[in-house]
Parts: structure tokens; C-alpha cells; sequence
């Protein structure tokens, strides 16, 4: 059969993790926040104006084998007053999304940074996609949230696991896509929303990453 998502299990895990453990957000939204306001003096009081910033800080972090110059472009290209004017999440992602060289990896981070950790536009948060990087990506293989006919994958970078591209059919991977929808209904099941599975990010960083974390593991009695 291939990669499957397992509902029910993303469902314990859901419950296992503190995801309002810190001003009713997770670990991860409120690491964003030190993080920001500890290096470059940014606060939920002042993100309006500094939304330039926060895309500047996120392309170049997220670009990857970008050049300069490519990451300079995308950069220039990012207009705060044309951002603040956006309606909805769909909107924003959307022209994100557009801005060469933004696809989902980075558009997903900057829009978790303003809008879940910083509070910008709040309304959107429940739309917010999980931004699925490496960390969120193993820990739902640790947990056996994804899994291979049964089994744990060999694998675990998105990349090895996932179709990003929601234009194609995924045919050996999973499709990022149906990913997304099912932490949407596990989460509405809880009566929260779909980034609440953000949290997964700081579980694996620092506990299920590090061997002799593991036991202090939120998600420990679920581990494969």
C-alpha cells in the first residue's frame, strides 16, 4: 500500500503535546518570540511594523542554495503595506507564493512566525498550514503517524517523504496536501487549530532528536 497517514494516532499525539504550555501557544511559537524580541528587539506590539523584517530574517534562513542575488530579488519583491492590505490567509499565502523563489517551505514559516507566534492577523491562524520541515517530518514517523505499509519509513526528510507539489500526483510519496488536511480534521476534532501541530517541531528538536531526551518525551508512549 505504500505511505499512509495514520488519523487516529495523529490524534493521541495531538493530545500528548503542551501546544498552549507558554500565553496559550506552544513551545515553538514561544521560542519564535524570545528568539526575535531577545536578538532584533521584535514584539507582538510592534510586528505591524516590522513585517519587512520578519520576511527578510525567514528568506534568508529558508533559501537554501539561493544565491545572494536570487535571495535579494524575492526580498525586494516583499511590500509590507501590500501584505497588511491582504484579506484573508488564502491571499496571503497566495502572494507569497508568487514572489520568485517564496514556495510553500518559506511562505509556511513566515506566516507561522507573524501570524501564530506574533499574533498578526489572528483571524488567519486558523488556516495556518504546518510549515513541514525536517523536525515536524521525523517526528511523525517517530510517532508512527506516517508509515509504510505498517512500517517505519527508512527515510525521514520530507523530501524522501512527501510531495510538495500540490500540482502532481504523488505516486511513492505522500502527498503534502493530504497531510495538511488531516491535521485540519484531527485538530477540529480538538477543538483547535491545524498548526497546532507546530509543536511536533520542538519535540523533535530537543527531545526526541537528542537520545537521552527521549524518555522526557511528551510523545514518549507513543514512540515506535
Amino acid at each position: 500500500m505504500g505511505l499512509e497517514i495514520d488519523e487516529e494516532r495523529l490524534g493521541a499525539v495531538l493530545e500528548a503535546l503542551p501546544t498552549a504550555a507558554h500565553d496559550d501557544v506552544g513551545r515553538h511559537a514561544h521560542f519564535t518570540r524570545q528568539k526575535y524580541e531577545t536578538i532584533y528587539g521584535i514584539t507582538p506590539k510592534t510586528i505591524d511594523d516590522k513585517l519587512e523584517t520578519v520576511f527578510s530574517i525567514t528568506i534568508r534562513q529558508r533559501a537554501g542554495p539561493q544565491s545572494i542575488e536570487q535571495v535579494e530579488t524575492s526580498r525586494s519583491a516583499f511590500d509590507a503595506e501590500t501584505f497588511q492590505s491582504l484579506e484573508s490567509h488564502a491571499d496571503a499565502y497566495d502572494y507569497l507564493t508568487d514572489i520568485e523563489g517564496v514556495g510553500p517551505k518559506i511562505a509556511n514559516e513566515y506566516l507561522r512566525k507573524v501570524v501564530h507566534a506574533f499574533g498578526f492577523k489572528q483571524a488567519w491562524c486558523v488556516d495556518l498550514y504546518v510549515p513541514l520541515d525536517q523536525h515536524v517530518v521525523a517526528a511523525l514517523v517517530e510517532t508512527g503517524c506516517i508509515h509504510d505499509d505498517g512500517a517505519r519509513p527508512e527515510k525521514t526528510t520530507p523530501g524522501a517523504l512527501l510531495n510538495l507539489n500540490p500540482e502532481s500526483t504523488p505516486r511513492t510519496r505522500l502527498s503534502a496536501s493530504a497531510l495538511q488536511a488531516a491535521f485540519r480534521r484531527v485538530a477540529e476534532t480538538q477543538g483547535t487549530d491545524r498548526i497546532a501541530f507546530d509543536e511536533l517541531w520542538s519535540e523533535n528538536k530537543f527531545f526526541l532528536s537528542i537520545p537521552e531526551f527521549r524518555k522526557k518525551s511528551c510523545v514518549k508512549g507513543l514512540l515506535e
